[in-house]
């Protein structure tokens, strides 16, 4: 990877977006168990995932439209004030204010923001796959922090996890200061476009590229069903702690870093970032579909290790296919419209994979969603291998 054409601004725009990476390492271990210990019950867990993802899915579309028709740098500051609120809520054990706090942080979504920002300085430095990568290794980096703070309860009790929501929020408001100080710098505030209104996404030029992304509906249908309750299936199945998980979660995102920051390397091997991601994917979906039918405790850990990386290494190599291929005044709709493709779908699976856990079928959810990996996969595979060779043709 060349990291001369991203620059000292690439590295510090990359590096502002991505320390709330530490909120994202730290619910994926603690999340859910925290949870249960206010007295909420797997299928009730579930269904506030769930529903996290519909509230996701809106807020991804209308933040989506605000990023395409308002200043990009207030925007995303409003929101990580918000987003910091909503964190700090969430140390009140009380399933209702709790269940609140998180709806309401999912809802606040600042992805669509960030990624036309990142998109339009990857443009100008003809440096997408370097920069969407670099962006996400240090996400996962930050995660890693974010998966070591999510051992304090094991050691602090319920004290563990007031300092752990109020570590998610400090590092919601660094992000935020520092992305001011970098978009500020770099001019990339705001971006006009001509025309507001819901009915103009499908007006969109690039409407065709979201109707071949519909495959990732499957993949966060899939992924509803059993990646937010990772952490559980693992506490019931093989009775881990908190604190092992922890360990675990944090070298699974150390290795996801690395194997992120290899995947442009991935991509020029093959010489084509569909089929990259496709043959990524793909992988880790056959692992997805071993793991339940292997009785040792460390080969499924490493296994859910590998399979991590190599599922989570094609995503900005596909972030940055869809950057190259969209209008830089449409970026914001696109990649909330994109975000909410899966961001649906994923809201009906945490509650399907909590009953089906709270029934005593442990693994189901996991074979179930190896079976729609899979689908999507293929689907992503013949809707979009021929776009590379009309994107060179177009320059």
């Amino acid at each position: 990877m060349s990291f001369k054409r991203v620059g000292r601004e690439g590295l510090l725009l990359a590096a502002a977006g991505s320390a709330a990476g530490v909120v994202w390492g730290a619910n994926q271990v603690a999340l859910s168990i925290y949870m249960a210990s206010i007295g909420m019950s797997p299928a009730l867990i579930g269904a506030v995932l769930g529903a996290s993802a519909l509230f996701s899915a809106a807020g991804s579309l209308a933040v989506g439209y605000l990023a395409d028709y308002m200043d990009r740098l207030r925007l995303f500051v409003l929101l990580s004030l918000a987003e910091g609120a909503s964190l700090l809520l969430m140390a009140i054990r009380s399933p209702v204010v709790v269940s609140a706090a998180y709806l309401l942080f999912m809802f606040i979504n600042r992805y669509p923001v960030w990624a036309a920002v990142m998109g339009e300085f990857a443009r100008r430095r003809g440096a997408s796959d370097e920069l969407f990568s670099i962006s996400s290794a240090l996400n996962v980096a930050f995660s890693v922090l974010g998966a070591a703070i999510a051992s304090l309860p094991s050691y602090l009790g319920q004290l563990g996890y007031d300092v752990l929501f109020a570590a998610e929020a400090s590092a919601v408001l660094i992000s935020a200061a520092s992305a001011y100080s970098a978009i500020k710098r770099l001019g990339l505030a705001s971006i006009g476009a001509e025309k507001v209104g819901l009915r103009d996404l499908l007006r969109l030029r690039s409407s065709w590229l979201l109707k071949r992304l519909l495959p990732d509906a499957l993949i966060g249908l899939g992924a509803g069903l059993i990646i937010p309750l990772f952490s559980l299936w693992f506490y019931l199945k093989f009775h881990v702690s908190l604190a092992s998980l922890s360990v675990v979660y944090a070298a699974s995102n150390a290795t996801l870093a690395l194997g992120i920051l290899a995947a442009p390397v991935v991509s020029r091997a093959l010489g084509s970032r569909v089929l990259s991601v496709t043959v990524l994917q793909g992988i880790a979906t056959a692992i997805l579909a071993v793991m339940p039918e292997v009785p040792s405790l460390p080969a499924v850990l490493a296994l859910f290790v590998v399979r991590n990386t190599l599922m989570n290494m094609a995503n900005p190599l596909l972030t940055s296919l869809i950057n190259d291929l969209t209008p830089k005044e449409e970026r914001g709709r696109v990649f909330g419209a994109w975000n909410t493709l899966s961001s649906v779908p994923r809201a009906v699976g945490p509650a399907v994979g909590g009953y089906l856990m709270g029934a005593g079928y442990l693994d189901l959810p996991l074979y179930i969603t190896a079976s729609l990996y899979a689908t999507a996969v293929a689907s992503f595979y013949v809707l979009l291998r021929g776009v590379e060779g009309s994107l060179q043709a177009g320059g």
